[in-house]
């Protein structure tokens, strides 16, 4: 029985796999019961720790992707319990990357694939409207893509959520990467409540671009490779495991381990990033998602699909500020959420205002001016701690709404 928020053709295809090879080595198939809480990796997380609060088990067996923050945070509630990994596993997946962890170092979880972000979007509306193909996350700032992003709320999406903290990372500061990521939410049109959402708003031209987790780009470019495009903004954006995990007192402790087995062996990982046709690939759809085994991207060369990249290639990958990453992430989601999701049309309207005045030094300076409580790496650390409290959190998020209102009603005035 797993839990998971991976579309129904990664079910499909790892469950059929997973039970032929189940068959072929102790003679018997597997059926997996997928669990469906009615959301994504935040959903799965409220039920899980909602259900462990009232008993010492779920009756379900794994836990399977959604990012590491949720992972951490359940290992931390202890509703995890320690895997088995095998050591040809441990020869090829680095313990930390890129300055991230690829698994817990108690094995509580692991991840099972790596995500990146990047830039999704139409290529077809872009060369009708004269307009460049965005190749850095900065492009999305420019002013020629004013009105013309969609992009996701990331109180309600993960991946949305990673994406911007990518953006803050590869400025030069906090305060400069707030600033880029600032000028892209000042050109959005619409925010969506998932990034499945603002994916699928690009090939209809609802919008034109959108900042989205490979393997939605992927998928959906490999389908209309005339239209779409899903590139990768080589050097600023990290590689963040994907993981899987068995729930404390699993109903089929011993089957979820050999699940776990699979995922992570040789033949699990190629499953990811082989397409359809190949005999160790996937049977119906080419999943398009980056294995986290370096050996697959040897042992399998010349054969994966063509918009997989090699994460471990020098250079393809940002180093990430760990420390920036683990105070500012749960407060980015806040942050954004004040500064645009729920102040919408008056940031549009005031980065509208930058663009016709020709970007005055001033306006530029006040357009980017933080709250007092994160203006600072330091007052950021601070913040994050108060964040933690429900009084607090309402308090001060109420508070920053407020501060970017009047901000912007300022700069337009």
């Amino acid at each position: 029985i797993a839990i998971s928020p991976h579309n129904t053709d990664i079910q499909n295809e790892y469950e059929t796999a997973f039970s032929l090879s189940h068959a072929v080595e102790y003679g018997k198939k597997v059926k997996i019961e997928w669990r469906d809480v009615g959301g994504g990796s935040s959903s799965i997380l409220h039920h899980l720790r909602n259900v462990y609060e009232n008993s010492d088990r779920s009756g379900i067996d794994i836990v399977w992707g959604g990012g590491e923050y949720n992972f951490q945070k359940m290992a931390a509630d202890g509703v995890l319990q320690p895997m088995t990994v095998s050591p040809d596993v441990l020869e090829n997946v680095p313990a930390t990357f890129a300055g991230l962890q690829m698994y817990d170092k108690e094995k509580f979880w692991f991840g099972s694939a790596v995500s990146g972000f990047g830039l999704f979007y139409n290529k077809q509306l872009l060369e009708r409207l004269k307009l460049p193909e965005p190749k850095l996350w900065e492009d999305l700032g420019a002013p020629e893509f004013h009105n013309l992003i969609g992009l996701a709320d990331p109180n309600q999406s993960g991946s949305a959520a990673a994406s911007y903290e990518m953006i803050v990372q590869s400025g030069d500061s906090w305060a400069s990467g707030w600033a880029k990521l600032l000028g892209i939410l000042g050109n959005a049109k619409k925010y969506y409540a998932g990034a499945g959402d603002a994916t699928e708003a690009i090939p209809s031209g609802e919008v034109i671009v959108t900042t989205c987790i490979d393997f939605y780009g992927t998928n959906r470019a490999a389908r209309y490779p005339e239209i779409l495009v899903y590139t990768s903004p080589k050097g600023q954006t990290s590689f963040n495991p994907d993981p899987i995990a068995i729930l404390k007192n699993p109903p089929h402790p011993l089957i979820a381990q050999r699940m776990v087995d699979f995922v992570l062996s040789l033949r699990g990982q190629a499953l990811w990033a082989l397409p359809v046709g190949h005999p160790s690939g996937p049977i119906r759809v080419a999943l398009g998602r980056q294995p986290i085994r370096k050996d697959v991207y040897t042992q399998y060369k010349g054969m994966l699909s063509p918009l997989i990249l090699n994460p471990y290639e020098v250079g393809q990958s940002l180093a990430v500020d760990t420390e920036l990453w683990s105070m500012s992430y749960g407060l980015l989601r806040q942050l954004v959420g004040a500064a645009a999701v729920k102040n919408a049309e008056r940031l549009k309207a005031a980065k509208k205002k930058l663009i016709d005045t020709g970007f005055p030094a001033d306006m530029v300076a006040e357009f980017n001016r933080l709250p007092e409580n994160v203006a600072t790496r330091e007052d950021v650390r601070k913040t994050d701690r108060l964040l933690r409290d429900e009084k607090q959190l309402d308090i001060i998020v109420t508070d920053w709404i407020l501060f970017f209102r009047d901000k912007y009603n300022r700069i337009t005035s």
